[in-house]
């Protein structure tokens, strides 16, 4: 049926007439270059991706992580030798993990005034954990010089950078008045806001503050609380 309305309509015959055109070939020289750039793309590709890899395995993030490995594998030998050039380059995360070597004595003589130096390096350049400790240090006096003042500079610094650790230490500051006037108020603040940054010890001291203060204390108290929470802008990991 196909067939005879194409005959009827005169197309069958012009079908069978049209010349078979053969098939277009590129010539072998256009097949040359297109092989030659092909190998090339390919070179490019490879030695390209070499290249980007070798320099992802030599970037400082890469090779604190690799540091960080070791250390939490035992490495510490293999740490120390990995985060020294890092953290004489600056990196404060090196700073601060090579400090807790030295303040330990992890596969090295324990050096705390080396640790120290470390730590103030690391936490000049604004590492949260490095302002803790250092405050933690001060405020002990045990590996350091006693030193209130300072105690409560890094522990504020670290606080208000929203960790709930120093909010806590801070806290503990104003409650028994180290260095500072003693200030129940100040201390339910500090503590609250650890409880909100999720420190659960400072939680039963909260409560131990709360129970001392009179109603008007506690007014005040929860005004400063709300004050202090807006003061705090939690660092970027």
């Amino acid at each position: 049926m196909i067939i005879s309305a194409l005959v009827k309509n005169g197309k069958a015959a012009q079908i069978m007439q049209e010349p078979v055109q053969p098939p277009q070939t590129i010539p072998r020289r256009n097949l040359i270059l297109l092989a030659v750039f092909a190998i090339a793309a390919l070179v490019v590709g490879y030695f390209g991706g070499q290249t980007v890899e070798r320099g992802r395995s030599d970037s400082p993030q890469t090779k604190l992580q690799l540091a960080l490995q070791a250390f939490r594998s035992g490495y510490d030998q293999a740490a120390l030798s990995m985060l020294t050039p890092l953290a004489d380059e600056g990196n404060a995360k090196a700073q601060y993990w090579l400090a807790d070597i030295y303040e330990n004595g992890l596969g090295v003589k324990q050096d705390m005034k080396g640790a120290l130096v470390l730590l103030q390096k690391s936490a000049a350049l604004g590492f949260v954990p490095a302002e803790r400790h250092l405050g933690e240090l001060y405020l002990q006096g045990n590996e350091t010089l006693q030193d209130f003042g300072q105690a409560q500079t890094w522990l504020h610094k670290a606080a208000i950078a929203g960790d709930g650790i120093a909010q806590r230490q801070l806290g503990h500051i104003f409650a028994l008045g180290l260095g500072v006037t003693r200030d129940l108020p100040q201390a339910y603040g500090w503590y609250e806001n650890a409880v909100l940054s999720g420190d659960g010890l400072a939680r039963p001291m909260r409560e131990d503050i709360l129970s001392r203060m009179s109603p008007t204390d506690v007014a005040k108290a929860e005004q400063i609380a709300k004050h202090t929470a807006n003061e705090i802008k939690p660092a970027k990991p």
